[in-house]
């Protein structure tokens, strides 16, 4: 004699609650899988009591202070054309190896201070553009097809604590003509 089991026929809210609960299990599954598995640090043998101690490591000697300079690569030497619509005002930017300048008038030597980036260029003077000093300049090169830097953009940082903080109060574009 063979029983035969009816289908079982669950409410609609069962099912959305079962399917809900699958789903769950599923995603969990999945961000289980994604997650590396611990593995823990070995722990180092103890040295051998007959080991002798490590000799004093010796100071790296300081760098020489007759180094040369960082200088700015010679493509960026040179006199560049105001691009974005802030930068018009002060006119057309000359690099030369040791001082910038604007033709409205506006200089500073400047010492090349850090390459991340750009090139990031500490004003002397400090010149000032819509009355707010600046002291550092970040100069960064956009090549064109065959590698060589035929636009310059600049981000103006009024100090240190800007910099650091990447934010800068005045960015435009210069091109070279």
């Amino acid at each position: 004699m063979a029983v035969q089991l009816a289908p079982i026929r669950l409410r609609s809210s069962v099912r959305r609650s079962l399917h809900r609960g699958l789903m769950m299990v599923a995603v969990a599954a999945a961000i289980a899988s994604c997650r590396l598995p611990f593995q823990p640090q070995a722990e180092s043998p103890a040295p051998p009591e007959t080991a002798q101690p490590a000799p004093p490591v010796e100071p790296t000697p300081a760098t020489p202070t007759n180094a040369p300079a960082a200088t700015l690569p010679n493509a960026l030497v040179a006199e560049w054309q105001p691009l974005s619509n802030v930068l018009l005002a002060f006119g057309s930017m000359t690099i030369t190896p040791d001082q910038v300048q604007w033709s409205s008038g506006q200089s500073s030597p400047y010492q090349l201070v850090g390459t991340e980036g750009g090139y990031l260029l500490e004003l002397e003077a400090r010149p000032s553009f819509y009355d707010t000093q600046n002291q550092f300049i970040k100069l960064m090169p956009q090549a064109d097809t065959n590698g060589a830097a035929d636009s310059i953009e600049v981000a103006f940082y009024p100090d240190a604590s800007h910099l650091q903080r990447d934010e800068y109060i005045m960015y435009g574009s210069y091109f070279a003509e």
